[in-house]
């Protein structure tokens, strides 16, 4: 970095504090903070990921991956209690004052999100449970499925006979944790429906799983190179509960910017070049498991059976997608890391200079529009994203030259 660009970041950083401050002494935009405050208070004590998660997990999936005899009942899984009081924080959100704008439009989406995701958890267990999660995530379509299967009919790789515990696991992403420069936790833990899952500044990986380096490599690029990444850019944004928490469906439900998570993470493996024919036909599992448990209403033991019959994935891997599927009583979620990924694909395919966008914290490929009105270049109140992905410095110079250059040379002053 030349000399002078630390003060020319300062006098930017000035500029956008300024613009802030002058749209801030607006009486409708103290009533979006506000709004935006309580939201983000809700938001973060929802933990949805630790109020799904089976804490009888372990000892169900012995019995589907170690047992002769397969159950043909669905599990009874048992859930930690809620750590909050949801129908205080129910009331709480129902009562805000949120103005009407198409930014208070926003919020009382973002509002509604929030509600509905507290009722989820709290019908866990009864059928009420996928009513809300289909509200909230959409559900696997026919056209989605249809594509999934293409993915379904790759041959897998073979296995790496190399592998390594999550211990070591931790020490190698913790590596690449250093060379992005920003705070992440990696941690070791116990109930984990899938080997590996991000907070919003921690990655935890499943006590007692093994990777390979691929497997590694991979996990560096979804979680802490997507996720993670996206959430500290996000920490720099004026309206928390949008950029650091999500925006929320703007039309389908599967328009919040979490299939745009989960699709970018999928889309930044394949760009990176750790997209394995194995993890694809993973993914495309979980499509087929959530369209036979909810289109056909299939059950766990059926649908654990087609897995690993028709479909030739082993008895551990037909399990955590069914688990994942019939967590919490039917949680359609893991249909849109395929929907995601081809709106982020069909994003880079046609708008590559929106691409950056996506970086400002949890935005979806559905928010743009909004997102670009609010930056204006760099002459809004956003602040464009600090970091980018360590890996974007090692792609061929044929997929740079589709990146904004001036991203690239920012990012690259900085390591």
């Amino acid at each position: 970095m030349n000399e002078q660009a630390p003060n020319v970041i300062r006098n930017e950083a000035h500029v956008v504090e300024r613009r802030y401050q002058e749209a801030f002494e607006s009486q409708d935009f103290f009533l979006l903070l506000e709004a935006d405050r309580h939201i983000s208070m809700a938001s973060a004590k929802l933990r949805v990921l630790k109020y799904i998660n089976p804490v009888n997990s372990t000892d169900v999936a012995r019995q589907y991956i170690n047992s002769s005899k397969i159950p043909q009942n669905n599990p009874r899984y048992v859930y930690r209690d809620l750590e909050f009081d949801p129908e205080a924080v129910k009331v709480e959100l129902l009562n805000l004052p949120i103005v009407d704008s198409e930014l208070g439009r926003i919020y009382r989406a973002k509002r509604d999100e929030v509600f509905n995701t507290i009722c989820m958890l709290e019908s866990r267990n009864t059928p009420e449970f996928l009513d809300r999660s289909r509200l909230l995530f959409g559900t696997a379509e026919k056209a989605t499925l249809e594509k999934a299967e293409k993915w379904l009919a790759l041959e897998p790789e073979p296995e790496d006979t190399e592998l390594f515990d999550a211990k070591e696991a931790r020490a190698r992403l913790t590596m690449v944790v250093r060379r992005q420069k920003f705070l992440c936790s990696i941690r070791v833990r116990n109930y984990l429906s899938s080997d590996a899952a991000a907070g919003e500044l921690a990655v935890a990986l499943r006590k007692g799983a093994y990777y390979s380096k691929n497997d590694i490599e991979s996990l560096a690029v979804h979680e802490i190179e997507t996720h993670v990444l996206r959430t500290r850019n996000a920490e720099m944004q004026p309206f928390r509960a949008l950029f650091f928490h999500g925006f929320p469906r703007v039309d389908k439900p599967a328009s919040a910017y979490l299939s745009t998570e989960e699709g970018l993470a999928t889309f930044n493996e394949e760009l990176a070049g750790v997209l394995t024919n194995r993890r694809r036909r993973l993914l495309a599992g979980r499509v087929k498991a959530v369209y036979l448990m909810d289109k056909e209403e299939m059950s766990f033991y059926d649908i654990f059976n087609v897995l690993v019959s028709q479909y030739k994935f082993s008895r551990a891997e037909a399990y955590t997608i069914c688990e994942r599927a019939y967590r919490g009583g039917g949680y359609t979620k893991d249909h849109i890391y395929f929907y995601g990924y081809e709106q982020v694909k069909q994003l880079w395919e046609t708008s590559p200079e929106s691409f950056e966008l996506l970086y400002m914290g949890k935005v979806g490929v559905a928010h743009l529009s909004i997102v670009q009105r609010l930056y204006k270049n760099g002459k809004g109140i956003l602040y464009p994203p600090r970091h980018l992905p360590v890996f974007f410095k090692e792609l061929e110079d044929t997929v740079r030259l589709r990146m904004p250059q001036e991203a690239l040379e920012d990012d690259a002053a900085d390591y």
